[in-house]
């Protein structure tokens, strides 16, 4: 004689009331709702660092534009400073005594011994 297994639903208030814990299907299958309760807490834990880490990158990248831009300003500032004409004229306002050679420059050579 075969027996006929019932498949009893299981309702919202068993597992509030915590009769669905006590069942026969929970207690075969603990190991697995264990594992699953594990890899929703990772998944959660790992969502929550990406998103820092995200928002990390993006104070970042917009630190690195601004630097970029005062990086390039400051480097066409050098520029200016080393021109000719710009060396001359603060040479002139700071009262120094200099002047540009009229003779090109010659290289010095020395015998080795």
């Amino acid at each position: 004689m075969v027996t006929a297994k019932k498949k009893k639903k299981v309702t919202v208030r068993e597992v509030l009331n915590g009769r669905f814990f006590e069942s026969e299907w929970f207690r075969r299958n603990r190991i697995l709702m264990f594992m699953i309760f594990l890899m929703l807490l990772t998944n959660i834990t790992v969502r929550y660092k990406s998103e820092k880490v995200i928002r990390e990158v993006t104070a970042l990248e917009d630190s690195l534009i601004e630097l970029r831009s005062k990086s390039i300003s400051i480097a066409a500032d050098v520029v200016r400073l080393g021109r000719n004409s710009v060396i001359m004229d603060r040479v002139k306002k700071s009262g120094l005594d200099l002047e540009t050679s009229k003779e090109p420059p010659r290289k010095i050579y020395v015998d080795k011994e």
